[in-house]
């Protein structure tokens, strides 16, 4: 085979080049195309998706939750990471953020939403670290608790670890939780507090926990030895010195109560104790002393809120006056009731009967707005638990406290308890004068069902039997739950003759309430002779006419119980029908149903009240100097206006210590007459034209139907809801 030749090979090479170039000038043109088209397919991409931006932003204005504005849903999700989850590894912010993608860039851009931390045991440390990334500089929320299979050992060095991770993030630390199984874990947290100033100068409410039950401090026996370098001999009114510290809640759960220095809770202002009730002795174990709890109380001179759940402290203290020489009991410290003058309210659960007696004389609170009990009927084991509880004393414990315990300012009270003869035993050495809302509940332990299918439930007793002063003369607020009310004649009437301003009634799973409802009802009250209590002063001719004229002798009727009325409520209610109901209604919303245009009409000079008001009413001088309606005959109605609330008469010893005149002759005998003949018209006015019915509540009562219920709305029941019967 022959060889090419150097010219040929050239000239192919030309050839070659040649193509290349061409090939090189349309792989240029085509780049460029390409480009162009890539460029346009990018600004068609860029357009497609606004589009489909405002497409998705025009399907979202179909959902209303989508119509909230952004500050509105953050204050929402604000709202739900606040409540209190029992799975700790449940986390609202991150649930949120998940939704969808306006969500998350709000949930991202809030630092509030991070602030919450929950962490059980050290295992998801990432978990706490995004969080404090996320919530920048605000103050945090710390809920921490060991590992609930760790081992007392493994407990304590999670705990360590813990604080060593958190220790530079303390001083914005605005609300900490620790809760541990033993005592041991909560010593290392005792030296920050004890400088709380340098590493909690923000910390508000703060809450230690020991969960186990009878928890042992052999291992940190420190914990006791705290209270021993307390005084004995604190003076319970001398006056403290002001502290920086911000701390104003403090819950406490079978911790010592003495960990803390003085100037950390002086500034408390709600405590809550937790310390259920030892089921044995040893040197070990911690019990709430009450000489202890009132040195304490004395260090927070500005707590307005105290909680005791299932605590009773031990009471070993007895008032400096309450026993002499010869029979006082010297293992008991003598020691003044605490004066706490800003406590408003004290919530105390499962306390026996003679426990509330004895706790609440040695707390002097005149300024106390609230009392909620629940009292536990006392144990079969009477022995053990009177020991546990410091009845040791072969004295009688009422030489040792106050006669009568006075709350002056007391406007609420709640009372829960099992069974007719502890609700009789616990308010009788209590004086409320104040009392505007009362509430009592039966406590039943199992649900007893009778022969009708009926529970069996206990009889609310009397009044006399609860109070030491029955008469509730500001009581607007009565509710009754799990009671039967007495079928006995005049209990009804004088249980409501006792509160003549009610305004508020509500009953939850009571029976006999048909007999309640009668004393309600418009009744006879009986035949009216006006010109009598108004005398002739406005001319014989009105007398006269008043005398024979529409209100002359004939029959009145109205309502003789509670004329201020206004709110029902029924709860489970299993034996009050519409009937009993309706007729309630009817007698109260008497200017509404058409029958009371003439009822006042009789009563010459004296206008309409508004409703359910008190017309002030005045006598003129010549009244009081010509002695009329004073001196004349009194009406039928008063007479039988219901309980008349008389005050006690006070001897002249009694009225002179108190610095009162003493009424002598006919100006005397003038001014008592005065008085009943006016609360006897406000009286007589109110019965004639009473408040309307205009709330209802209707809930699981069977013999009151929706239709007839949403009925009641005719009649003037402006508020009406009806949840159902069972």
């Amino acid at each position: 085979m022959s060889r090419r030749t150097s010219s040929s090979i050239n000239a192919e090479i030309c050839l070659l080049d040649t193509q290349i170039q061409t090939f090189q000038r349309r792989e240029t043109d085509f780049q460029r195309l390409i480009d162009d088209l890539q460029k346009l397919k990018d600004e068609v991409s860029d357009e497609r998706k606004v589009a489909e931006a405002k497409r998705n932003e025009l399907e979202a204005q179909k959902v209303p939750i989508n119509w909230i504005p952004t500050e509105l849903l953050i204050q929402i999700f604000l709202s739900y990471t606040d409540f209190d989850f029992e799975e700790p590894t449940y986390r609202p912010p991150v649930v949120i953020s998940h939704v969808c993608s306006r969500w998350r860039n709000i949930a991202l851009s809030t630092p509030h939403l991070w602030k919450r931390i929950t962490l059980e045991g050290i295992d998801k440390r990432d978990v706490a670290q995004t969080f404090l990334k996320r919530s920048e500089a605000v103050l945090l929320e710390i809920h921490y608790s060991t590992a609930p299979k760790a081992s007392p050992t493994e407990e304590t060095y999670q705990m360590v670890k813990f604080l060593s991770n958190f220790s530079q993030h303390f001083r914005r630390v605005e609300s900490l939780s620790l809760q541990c199984k033993a005592a041991l874990a909560l010593v290392y947290i005792l030296p920050s507090i004890n400088d709380h100033l340098k590493d909690f100068p923000r910390l508000r409410h703060l809450n230690l926990a020991i969960t186990t039950e009878n928890p042992s401090f052999i291992e940190a026996p420190n914990l006791l030895d705290k209270e021993q370098d307390i005084p004995k001999e604190v003076e319970l009114s001398k006056p403290i010195l002001p502290s920086d510290s911000r701390l104003v809640r403090l819950q406490l759960e079978q911790v010592p109560i003495f960990n803390f220095p003085v100037a950390f809770i002086e500034n408390l202002r709600s405590l809550e104790l937790s310390y259920s009730p030892r089921k044995q002795s040893s040197r070990d174990y911690y019990y709430l002393k009450m000489s202890s709890l009132c040195r304490f109380l004395a260090l927070t001179p500005r707590l307005e809120e105290l909680i005791l759940v299932n605590t009773v402290p031990y009471f070993d203290v007895r008032l400096p006056d309450g026993a002499t020489a010869d029979n006082a009991d010297h293992t008991l410290i003598e020691m003044k009731p605490v004066r706490l003058n800003h406590l408003k309210s004290i919530d105390w659960t499962w306390p026996y009967t003679g426990d509330v007696h004895r706790f609440l004389s040695m707390i002097d609170a005149p300024a106390m707005e609230k009392l909620d009990l629940w009292v536990e009927d006392l144990a079969q084991k009477r022995n053990d638990t009177l020991f546990l509880r410091g009845y040791t004393s072969p004295l009688s414990p009422h030489r040792f406290i106050r006669s009568i315990v006075n709350y002056p300012s007391l406007r609420d009270l709640s009372l829960q308890c099992a069974g007719e003869d502890t609700t009789s035993s616990v308010l009788r050495k209590f004086s409320f004068p104040a009392l505007e809302k009362v509430a009592f509940t039966n406590v039943v332990p199992a649900a007893r069902i009778g022969e009708n299918r009926l529970p069996v439930l206990s009889i609310f007793p009397r009044l006399e039997s609860i109070f030491r002063d029955p008469r509730l003369p500001n009581v607007t607020h009565l509710t009754l739950s799990h009671f039967k009310i007495c079928p006995e004649a005049g209990r009804v009437e004088a249980m409501f003759g006792y509160m003549p301003v009610l305004t508020s009634l509500s009953l939850d799973s009571c029976l006999g309430v048909g007999r309640l409802m009668e004393g309600l009802q418009e009744q006879q009250i009986g035949a009216s002779k006006p010109n009598h209590i108004f005398g002739t002063a406005g001319g014989g001719r009105e007398g006269k006419e008043a005398s024979r004229g529409v209100g002359g002798n004939r029959p009145r009727r109205g309502v003789k119980f509670c004329p201020r009325l206004e709110a029902l409520s029924f709860w489970g209610c299993q034996d009050v029908d519409f009937a009993s109901l309706r007729a309630v209604v009817n007698s109260r919303n008497r200017s509404i149903n058409g029958f009371a245009a003439d009822e006042l009409s009789t009563f010459k000079g004296v206008s309409h009240p508004p409703n359910g008001a008190i017309q002030t009413i005045t006598r003129g001088p010549q009244d009081r100097n010509t002695g009329a309606g004073v001196h004349g005959h009194t009406t039928t109605e008063v007479a039988k206006m219901g309980r008349k609330i008389k005050p006690l008469r006070k001897v002249r010893r009694q009225a002179a210590q108190l610095g009162e005149p003493m009424p002598s002759g006919a100006e005397g005998a003038a001014e008592a007459p005065s008085a009943n003949i006016t609360s006897s018209i406000v009286a007589m006015q109110e019965a004639f034209q009473p408040a309307s019915i205009i709330y209802l509540r209707v809930a699981n009562c069977k013999l009151i139907p929706q239709e007839e219920a949403i009925s009641l709305r005719d009649r003037g029941v402006v508020d009406v809801i009806w949840a159902g019967s069972d």
